[in-house]
């Protein structure tokens, strides 16, 4: 049955629709502009942060100062509003200025801050002894430089909230649709910068864009000024447009609950970051998808407080239970999150897995954000209820807020985060924002309804049971998560385990451990969940040469620095210069030096207990900005240049830093992967690296491990014997030929191009700098190209041909090691074929005949046999302790005694294996190429006849028979000859 209006209620209800429409058309106008300026600030504060990390550091201490100053910026705005009345000036007006300062400002910083790190140099390299003075110098200037822009931000809502536009509108309804406007621009501003403006034009260019939409935004104030003249209170005898002096008394209660709901929030932020790199490989992408799931979810929750929001009593009654269910849905999103349904590619730096980012994001994050997005304009239309002062109330609330999120972030990564774990820091932040809402609920408690507190009493007893009954040994599961795909191979057979955990105040840091034969095999360090580490026999040739190589060509070196610890291989072989008198180590995570005392291995002793190590927990790239020191040798292995925050290790600039700290003929090594990156990009770094060093070079060994190595003036020839002292050394001799390069000849091959060469294939790319770093994308790199483009220049004719005509080459290489009679091409040649056999696989038996026949090498034989000079000093000392050796050690014992020419001895080996029933088909064939090499033909004849029936005919036997045939006068068994 309907019920009719009469005309009178007709007519109210007509006027409380018009008067909705005349309030929607003033906040949807406003919301845009609020929007402009959210795209333009967050671009501006991704810029500031990045450049500010270039000019003072990027240590956790350095980043979280420069943080704090940009949060001091803002919370200087946030009281002025606070505690002033706007006088003559339309708040529109106001709000257009503040928008053309932050965007002549924020240029203004981004275009020179890089030319003011240059200025300050002498500064911090005057002040370096000085660390406490030093710090905070830094963040003074920091502060300073941010200041006004920054201040300007904190003021644009609560100035804009006041204008006379509003003055109709139910002000929670304003400040959520404001709100969230804003946010929602931030999110634009993240996926925008990120994603394409700063790879289209680089930060500078970007820095104009996110200008031009911050003047869009007061270009659009100021042209709704003109169309509504509402002027009504404007005061004409004030000439500024802010006046301190304004008068309320401040609700504490509910500006505590603002501080706490800015500070858990900024504190989960990290906490959630931290958890998903443990998922997600830690790309600059994934970051900005990370911090756009966050910015939407409270962007949509300001939209729909705005929505939500006719009456600020109600809201009063509704904030305990917003809170209550902000705490219940930090916990439901970490117990439910989905870490082991939706799989993302492992260490892979691809945009194709963005989806399973953003599903994983939204299934973490989303919630909460979105419940904090109505949390904030619901606190504010309370506290405005008792301020009354709009722009007063806004910015009050605002100040506390902006402190409480200053604090979050230092509480999450220096206490909760090191001390308690991911687990434990999701449920002290659910029972703080189950706190607050007891707070929030006191003094209302006699005006809440029966119904609501029922409610209240209903998500309290779920949030305490959630507690007790959540599965507090799932706290290791997302670390689990991380290191199972370097715990187990394809068919779930172990490798490794897991041998100490720590979470750090910035990352979370797993050392895997591989026992062989019951011994330390190798570690690697993971970092989250991406291989940071890796001390396999192949991984130690290359960082160990970061050492070889320098010391080779300067062997007086004394004073050495190494960026970057890594497990520690690098500082150990530099170690071994016959000169070095000191060598600082500097690190950004103090974590990683604790960790040098859990490995243990052959001939392996900690490098930080050497008198001669100096351990500096430093931004590397700040170190070599302020320290005074310069070097003989600087070697650098930071992680992977796709790693979020690694691309300014790898730019122009940085390489110059290097070559600045080195004394003149100093030397410095770099790190190439040219296995993770795009081959244009390999050739930017190289570009880069080149117009630091002119007389730069690059070398390799038989893989993609790409090693830069830039000489600071002409070079020098270094003599035969001094080069041979390396070798003649016990202890760095015995290194060297354990990595593989056992005879002084085999350093010059190692050679792939040098500066000329350089300069030709990168003479049309642009260098990585660190105004463009997006020249090196989150693409995936093309495996393909990446070998075809190894290959060209691991190609023994052509590499030898470049050694030959190098200029560099002529000036450093020894004249008595000519490259025409120290048989130096054949050392070309073994790289190539390594390289190709490591590749795309080769016959064994063939290329262990040429190394056994045609050179006295170890190495490769060991290679071509599955074993390395790390397997087999541990075979042989597990062989010396137990009699007979244990079978699992019988080929690694094998190939030990191939690579000494002990032929008898791999017989007798063989023999013994087969004897007690441990013989497959390999080492039939491979016990019968000894034989005929051992001159016992007639002996291997009868063996292959005993072991006919076990042996399948195809292309490699009929290869074999006929090699032997040919080589030895081999019979093959009957029936087995390839002309039947």
């Amino acid at each position: 049955m309907n019920r009719s209006h009469s005309a009178p209620e007709l007519h109210v209800l007509y006027e409380a629709q018009t008067q909705s429409l005349r309030g929607s058309a003033p906040v949807a106008v406003l919301s845009f502009i609020l929007f402009l300026s959210g795209v333009g600030a967050l671009i501006f504060e991704t810029l500031w942060l990045r450049l500010s990390g270039l000019a003072f550091g990027n240590s956790v201490w350095a980043a979280a100062l420069i943080l704090s100053s940009f949060m001091a910026g803002l919370a200087l705005g946030n009281a002025i509003a606070a505690a002033s009345r706007i006088r003559r000036w339309r708040p529109l007006h106001l709000y257009a200025l503040l928008e053309v300062l932050v965007a002549l400002l924020g240029c203004t910083i981004v275009f020179g801050l890089p030319a003011l790190g240059e200025v300050l140099r002498p500064i911090w390299q005057l002040l370096w002894n000085y660390q406490p003075t030093l710090l905070g110098l830094r963040f003074i200037v920091s502060f300073l430089i941010l200041l006004v822009p920054t201040t300007a931000m904190g003021l644009t809502l609560p100035v804009l909230i006041e204008d006379p536009m509003l003055r109709q509108t139910n002000f929670g309804r304003a400040i959520g649709f404001l709100y969230g406007s804003n946010t929602l621009g931030a999110v634009v501003g993240a996926v925008l910068g990120e994603g394409y403006l700063i790879a289209a034009f680089g930060l500078r260019g970007t820095s104009l864009a996110a200008a031009l939409t911050s003047c869009i935004a007061a270009a659009v104030a100021l042209l709704i000024t003109q169309i509504d003249r509402n002027t009504a209170a404007l005061v004409p005898e004030r000439t500024l447009p802010l006046r301190l002096g304004a008068r309320y008394r401040p609700p504490w209660r509910l500006l505590l609950v603002s501080f706490g709901t800015g500070c858990i929030l900024l504190a989960l932020e990290v906490i959630w970051f931290r958890f998903l790199r443990l998922y997600v490989v830690s790309s600059s992408t994934a970051f900005a998808v990370m911090l756009a799931i966050v910015l939407a979810g409270i962007g949509l929750g300001g939209v729909a407080a705005g929505m939500m929001h006719r009456r600020s009593a109600r809201s009063n009654q509704l904030l305990p239970i917003l809170l209550l269910l902000t705490a219940l849905s930090v916990l439901l999103s970490y117990l439910f999150f989905p870490g082991e349904a939706v799989k993302t590619p492992a260490g892979a730096f691809s945009l194709a897995s963005w989806p399973q980012i953003v599903l994983l994001c939204l299934a973490l994050m989303f919630p909460v954000s979105f419940l904090s997005g109505i949390l904030f304009p619901t606190i504010v239309a309370l506290v405005q209820a008792s301020v009354e002062d709009r722009m007063n109330s806004t910015g009050i609330t605002t100040l506390f807020n902006t402190a409480g999120a200053a604090a979050g972030p230092l509480i999450a990564s220096f206490t909760l985060l090191p001390n308690v774990g991911f687990q434990w820091s999701f449920v002290l932040c659910a029972v703080a924002y189950a706190l607050l809402a007891a707070l929030s609920g006191e003094q209302t408690a006699s005006s809440v309804k029966r119904p609501i507190k029922f409610v209240i009493a209903a998500l309290y007893a779920g949030l305490l049971l959630i507690v007790a009954i959540v599965p507090y040994h799932r706290a290791d599961a997302p670390l689990e998560h991380a290191s199972r795909p370097y715990e187990l191979d394809d068919q779930g057979r172990t490798l490794a385990y897991v041998v100490k955990r720590i979470e750090g105040t910035s990352d979370t840091y797993q050392l895997l451990r591989r026992d062989l034969f019951g011994e330390p095999y190798y570690y690697r360090l993971l970092t989250n969940g991406f291989s940071m580490s890796f001390t396999s026999p192949r991984n130690q040739r290359y960082m160990r040469l970061f050492a070889y190589l320098p010391l080779a060509f300067r062997p007086e070196s004394e004073d050495v620095l190494l960026i970057c610890y890594g497990c520690g291989v690098t500082a150990d072989a530099l170690l071994h210069g016959p000169n070095v008198r000191r060598m600082d180590i500097v690190d950004i995570s103090k974590e990683v030096f604790a960790l040098a005392d859990s490995y243990s291995g052959i001939n392996y002793s900690n490098p930080l207990r050497d008198p001669r190590v100096h351990s500096i927990v430093q931004d590397g790239r700040f170190f070599l900005q302020a320290s005074p020191k310069q070097y003989d040798i600087i070697s650098g292995e930071p992680p992977p240049p796709k790693v979020a925050g690694s691309v300014n290790l790898y730019t122009a600039e940085f390489f110059a830093l290097m070559k600045s700290r080195l004394k003149e003929g100093g030397i410095a090594t770099f790190w190439l992967p040219l296995n993770q990156l795009k081959v244009e990009e390999a050739k930017a770094i190289l570009r880069a690296f080149h117009d630091a060093f002119p007389n730069a070079s690059v070398w390799a060994s038989a893989d993609q491990q790409w090693i830069m190595m830039g000489i600071k003036g002409p070079g020098r020839k270094i003599e035969a014997e001094k080069l041979r002292q390396l070798w003649d050394d016990p202890a760095s001799g015995a290194d060297l030929r354990r990595i593989g390069l056992e005879v002084p000849q085999q350093l010059g091959a190692l050679f792939l191009m040098d500066g000329e060469e350089i300069d030709r294939i990168t003479h049309d790319v642009a260098p990585l700098t660190d105004l463009y770093p997006k020249r090196l994308s989150d693409e995936r790199w093309d495996d393909q190209a990446s070998h075809r483009f190894a290959l060209s220049y691991l190609e023994a004719p052509s590499a030898f041909q470049r050694f030959l005509w190098s200029p560099l080459i002529n000036r450093i290489w020894p004249e008595a090691l000519n490259p025409e009679t120290a048989g130096l091409e054949s050392f070309f040649n073994l790289r190539q074929s390594r390289y190709l056999s490591e590749l795309i696989g080769s016959n064994e038996l063939a290329e262990l005949d040429l190394y056994l026949r045609r050179s006295r090498l170890r190495i490769p034989v060991l290679e071509v046999l599955g074993s390395d000079g790390f397997r087999l000093s541990i075979a042989e000392r597990v062989a010396k302790k137990l009699q007979p050796p244990p079978l699992e050690t019988m080929p690694d014992l094998v190939a030990g005694a191939l690579a000494q020419r002990d032929i008898n001895g791999a017989i007798r080996l063989l023999e013994n294996k087969k004897d007690r029933g441990s013989f497959n088909p390999s080492d039939t064939f491979l016990l019968t190429y000894l034989y005929c090499l051992n001159g016992d033909v007639d002996k291997a004849e009868a063996f292959a006849a005993t072991n006919a029936a076990a042996i399948k005919k195809d292309s490699f036997v009929d290869w074999l028979w006929e090699k032997l045939q040919s080589d030895f006068g081999f019979h093959p068994p009957p029936g087995m000859n390839r002309n039947r």
